[in-house]
């Protein structure tokens, strides 16, 4: 089983190194066995960092062994070449340790500020993905597309991986589900859909995969919280945490469970914040969470957990994330010490 985590963007202004606290907690993430840590992407949030790229070469400098990448970058409002030549650069000065995990988005104005098209999403994420492979995997090469067009030319640097770094691409609808396994290495599960939706894509995801003749390799997200005990995360953590999740899974719900849940929610049901943590978060003392991702293991046989401690409230905050850098180390480290070996 491998494990990664989503690292939050804390950042002090008044230091001379603003971020120091992040890039220390990907020293920590690691030290304590997780096999990649990843920065999200949004822009015009406070609590997002709209140039994930540039971040992530700061934190390929600052580490050696943990693999660097993105969860996720919003490939379809970007020129792909450009994105090509920065992730290359990555891949050099991180000596192969960088991924690229790639989705859409929910939010219009990003499309339309960076000169792109929301309602083209789709479309432009297959065609970028196709870009990428292509300029990645050979020199001397030619594009004419829908949406862009190059002459023959050769992206320096060139990536060290070979075939190319991998691409990880998320998505829960069915065509993003077959894009994932059509154009990319691996399908990113997103951190706020049900067991059930999980199930519906892998349903999808799979059989494409085997008629593709390739691994159905996937990436199970989940937003967590874990302590040394499990009666405080549960009264008063979770609580909290689950409030502030339900901030962002309204403007980002796209499955009918989700839909399904708010409607309840609002007609004045009392659904607690156990029940809706069940099967989307991971929260608990360590024998909690363990048991938590063998249930997922046993559904599912995933083989790769994406962990984000606190992640996920809304980013118009100038912090996306619940708890101090000593919450999040403590986890940090608590799941490395106890959790990943359970499955070593």
């Amino acid at each position: 089983m491998k494990f990664s985590l989503s690292l939050p963007l804390l950042k002090d202004f008044s230091s001379p190194d603003p971020f120091r606290e992040t890039f220390d907690l990907a020293r920590i993430a690691e030290e304590s066995g997780f096999d990649t840590v990843t920065i999200g992407h949004h822009h015009f949030m406070p609590g997002n960092l709209s140039d994930p790229l540039t971040f992530l070469a700061a934190v390929a400098a600052r580490t050696s062994t943990v693999r660097v990448g993105t969860g996720i970058f919003q490939l379809p409002i970007h020129n792909p070449v450009r994105v090509a030549e920065q992730v290359a650069t990555i891949d050099q000065i991180s000596g192969g340790r960088v991924t690229l995990g790639v989705g859409m988005g929910w939010w219009p104005l990003e499309y339309d500020v960076h000169g792109s098209n929301f309602k083209e999403r789709g479309a432009r994420m297959e065609e970028a993905l196709t870009i990428l492979r292509l300029v990645w995997q050979n020199e001397n090469t030619s594009f004419e597309g829908r949406f862009h067009s190059f002459p023959e030319l050769t992206v320096h640097p060139r990536p060290l991986q070979s075939p190319n770094p991998p691409l990880w691409v998320a998505g829960v609808a069915p065509a993003a589900v077959d894009r994932a396994a059509r154009l990319g290495d691996e399908w990113i599960c997103g951190p706020v859909q049900s067991l059930a939706a999980a199930l519906r894509c892998l349903d999808i995801y799979r059989p494409t995969c085997a008629a593709l003749n390739k691994p159905a390799d996937w990436i199970l997200r989940r937003y967590a919280w874990v302590g040394e005990s499990d009666e405080q995360v549960r009264t008063e953590i979770l609580p909290v945490y689950v409030d502030g999740l339900m901030v962002h899974w309204r403007e980002s719900a796209e499955e009918k469970e989700e839909k399904e849940l708010f409607a309840r929610i609002d007609a004045g049901e009392n659904i607690t914040a156990e029940d809706i943590a069940a099967d989307r978060l991971l929260w608990g003392d360590p024998e909690r969470v363990i048991g938590q991702i063998r249930g997922y293991e046993a559904t599912t046989q995933c083989d790769h957990v994406h962990t984000a401690f606190g992640a996920g409230l809304p980013a118009d905050t100038g912090q996306a994330s619940l708890g101090s850098f000593d919450d999040i180390a403590a986890m940090i480290r608590l799941f490395g010490r106890e959790v990943i070996p359970a499955f070593s």
